[in-house]
């Protein structure tokens, strides 16, 4: 697991951009950051020509103004005594690919973002921020709770959810109060029947399937049960997305983890019909979805002509 010393803040100028600035720097001091970006990303920067010369006296260049903007909200929760080092920036670009661009440039460990859940189209794509960042994404909904006292990590026992867990443990590491559960979704095969047992056996039989995986999870990564609370849950209609939220909204949990690979066929199965769903549920909860670090530059740098 690499450790998350360089963080990018996403804001928008939106309502939600003081949640998510208040929220990162609870991260910032978990993670024991080093420095934290705060970017803007606007399409177009200028004013209407006929109204900047109207009020060339008083008014300051747009990016400038933002800036202030930005600074005030950010000095509200991040004090200069800190050793975090932050820096604001406002660009100009398509704001999705300048994020992508920026956070590549700057190295990021960690990109931090709002939650869009509301109707309307964000200005930064989310699901491509998630699918495409050579880094980590934590996405951060409007009145999320920013003391961390339980995580609820999406466990199907691969290298990925290991990150994920990791990650987790690493939280627990700066709280030992934190409760992580680890939550593993199983099905049943199609062909069942052609077994001779019923539904509710065959499902009994996944089951046990799932906590054998769950402890040789354990034992292979060294890690102790107690560490983790483990549920399973049986899904009838293949949603895992649906049985993760529930589990979430039921235990009330302060952060949702979800590990991710990068852009390879199996992580685009899993950023389709888990981690990117579990971005629209209309819930408070954060959504941290952990990547191996630069696994998809090469892809990244192609796509964006980096």
């Amino acid at each position: 697991m690499y450790q998350l010393k360089r963080i990018l803040v996403c804001v928008d100028l939106s309502e939600m951009d003081e949640d998510v600035i208040r929220y990162s720097s609870e991260i910032a001091k978990i993670t024991e950051a080093d420095s934290v970006y705060f970017l803007h990303a606007a399409k177009d920067l200028n004013l209407p020509q006929d109204v900047a010369n109207k009020y060339q006296d008083v008014l300051a260049p747009v990016d400038e103004t933002i800036k202030r903007q930005v600074e005030d909200t950010v000095y509200s929760y991040f004090s200069k005594e800190d050793n975090t080092e932050e820096h604001i920036d406002i660009l100009e670009g398509k704001p999705t690919d300048t994020v992508l661009k920026y956070a590549k440039r700057k190295n990021v460990d960690l990109i931090i973002l709002g939650k869009h859940t509301h109707k309307g189209k964000p200005k930064i794509n989310q699901g491509k921020i998630a699918e495409l960042s050579h880094c980590s994404v934590l996405f951060v909904p409007k009145g999320a709770n920013i003391q961390i006292r339980s995580i609820m990590v999406a466990a199907d026992f691969s290298e990925n959810s290991k990150r994920a867990l990791e990650q987790a443990m690493h939280i627990k590491e700066k709280n030992d109060d934190v409760k992580i559960y680890g939550h593993n979704v199983y099905t049943v095969p199609h062909g069942y029947h052609k077994t001779g047992k019923s539904y509710d056996e065959f499902a009994e039989i996944m089951k046990g399937h799932a906590e054998k995986d769950a402890q040789k999870f354990f034992k292979k990564h060294h890690i102790e049960q107690d560490m983790c609370e483990m549920h399973f849950t049986l899904s009838d209609d293949d949603k895992v997305h649906d049985e993760l939220n529930d589990f979430a909204v039921e235990k009330d949990v302060d952060l949702i983890m979800v590990g991710s690979q990068g852009r390879t066929a199996a992580a685009s199965i899993l950023l389709g019909s888990v981690a990117e769903h579990i971005l629209h549920y209309n819930n408070n909860i954060p959504v941290f979805i952990v990547k191996e670090k630069n696994h998809n530059m090469s892809f990244l740098e192609a796509l964006l002509k980096i």
